[in-house]
């Protein structure tokens, strides 16, 4: 690069006018985002390649001070003088001229830090709960005579005749031990001079974005573990969490637990892994950062030393543990999708909405539905209703008032012909497809070779267990400091002084 190709700038002390080295200067652009870092030599020069525009906005100093801004067409080949900041401590670190040159080491993460409690109070793990629908495949066989009404909850009219199926539900504990924390990977690091700060926006893309910081990472992965829609709807509703539904051709229920048990591993282990491999990094501040972006500020306290700040990853190494699964029969009872992507019903049914909401950005759609206001403003609320029928319809059944419930129940027959809620829980587990899901008290109304094989596993259940270790993140970044060797400053002014 040519003489014509750099500005040169020379910083000098207020009250001596000598050169002052190791000033840091930053290039910054209008906005007052950085857009070069450099610092004075032992001379006080330093060396800027030529930018275009018309003004040149520097900071000389640390990041407290204020930005100046120069007229390029001023700034000729000869030095132009800046002035150090008074407030810029003294740097004293002694740097051999060999070791001048050579790279920082790599900072090695820090031991994991052991959350073992006090002799005598083990940590009690955390239980996540899953539920499985299981529909037999064939049907159970009914007269003639025998109506078989879906269950009308909004009274929209007479449906077709449709049969009663029967299932199982499949329960799952899964056991997290807290083995400890560590140390992840080293995500940025930066070094200060005396009295230096910095400001660094943490980009973290692990964590849904709606989420209003409550959840642990536990329930987040539990959640990702569990199918996506259904797992919404449950988790707003109940404590267990959804997996994937299955129809069963063959009453091998012993083979369907151990089946879920091992899904319920694998997914785990897998989502664990995905969960680490989304985006995490760290990036300098902007000027004009949003109040939303997480900010993680370091200053060096010191007087005569530099300190670097490392950033790593938080990780916690967990022991899970998923236990025999339990069998509950459950019948499906089919219902007929109504037209709930209306004004009226969504405000009948604010309260539910509210709480089980796909999309978290209609919200204010929603209040000013439910303020009575004109329609009009939420006509994207209601056409996000009408694109996910089947899920709030389901959540309006499951969320609904128990009594109206029971009523519509009352009205069906089982294949015996009593009354249906003469056998159920009127509770609802769960939906598969167009039919909820409601336990059975009992395993009478199952067809003879699925009762048996419910029995069976009811009096000698399988015994499945599964045993692994998986690491999770947490969100944000932890940070170290390490501080450099104090440098012994030049005998320069003393001896001058002196002479």
């Amino acid at each position: 690069m040519s003489p014509k190709d750099i500005w040169v700038f020379r910083i000098v002390q207020q009250d001596t006018g000598k050169p002052a080295p190791g000033v840091p200067m930053t290039v910054l652009d209008q906005a007052g985002n950085p857009l070069a870092h450099l610092a004075s030599d032992a001379e006080g020069v330093v060396q800027l390649p030529r930018r275009p525009g018309p003004r040149l906005r520097l900071r000389v100093g640390l990041r407290s001070e204020e930005p100046i801004e120069l007229n390029t067409a001023l700034l000729g080949d000869e030095p132009t003088d800046l002035v150090a900041p008074s407030r810029l401590p003294e740097l004293k670190v002694t740097v051999t001229a060999a070791a001048a040159d050579e790279p920082l080491p790599r900072p090695a993460a820090p031991a994991a830090a052991s959350l073992a409690a006090p002799a005598g109070e083990p940590v009690p793990p955390h239980v996540v709960y899953y539920q499985r629908l299981a529909m037999f495949a064939d049907t159970v066989a009914h007269t003639d005579a025998v109506s078989q009404a879906e269950a009308d909850f909004f009274a929209l009219g007479t449906p077709e005749d449709a049969p009663l199926r029967y299932g199982v539900v499949i329960e799952v504990e899964e056991s997290w031990q807290s083995q400890g924390v560590q140390w992840g990977e080293l995500l940025h690091s930066v070094s200060l001079t005396p009295g230096d700060e910095a400001r660094l926006a943490v980009l973290d893309g692990r964590w849904r974005k709606d989420t209003d910081g409550r959840e642990r990472p536990i329930q987040i992965l539990a959640r990702m573990v569990g199918s996506s829609m259904l797992g919404d709807l449950v988790t707003s509703l109940r404590a267990e969490l959804m997996l994937d539904p299955v129809t069963l051709a063959e009453p091998a229920l012993d083979a369907a637990a151990t089946e879920t048990v091992q899904l319920l591993r694998e997914r785990t282990e897998r989502q664990s892994h995905a969960l680490r491999r989304r985006p995490l990094g760290l990036v300098e501040a902007p000027a004009d950062a949003p109040a939303t972006t997480a900010v993680r500020t370091v200053r060096n306290t010191t007087a005569d030393r530099l300190v670097t700040f490392h950033f790593f990853e938080p990780l916690e190494r967990f022991r899970v543990v998923v236990r025999t699964p339990r069998i509950r029969p459950v019948v499906f009872v089919p219902f007929r999708l109504p037209n709930v992507a209306t004004p009226d019903v969504v405000r009948r049914f604010g309260h539910i909405f509210r709480r089980t909401l796909l999309d978290r950005a209609l919200l204010p759609d929603l209040d000013h539905l439910l303020a009575g206001e004109d329609p009009r403003p939420g006509a994207r609320l209601l056409e996000h209703v009408a694109a996910n029928l089947l899920y709030y319809s389901t959540a309006i059944i499951a969320a609904g008032d128990p009594e109206a419930r029971h009523i519509a129940l009352s009205k069906l027959r089982d294949a015996s012909g009593r009354a249906l809620t003469d056998g159920i829980e009127n509770v609802v587990l769960g939906r598969m497809g167009n039919y909820i899901a409601l336990p059975l008290r009992s395993t009478a109304p199952l067809a003879p070779a699925w009762r048996a094989a419910v029995t069976e596993h009811t009096v000698r259940p399988a015994r499945i267990h599964e045993d692994f270790v998986i690491t999770i993140p947490h969100a944000g970044v932890w940070v170290t400091a390490q501080a450099h060797e104090p440098v012994q400053q030049r005998e320069t002014e003393g001896q001058q002084q002196a002479g």
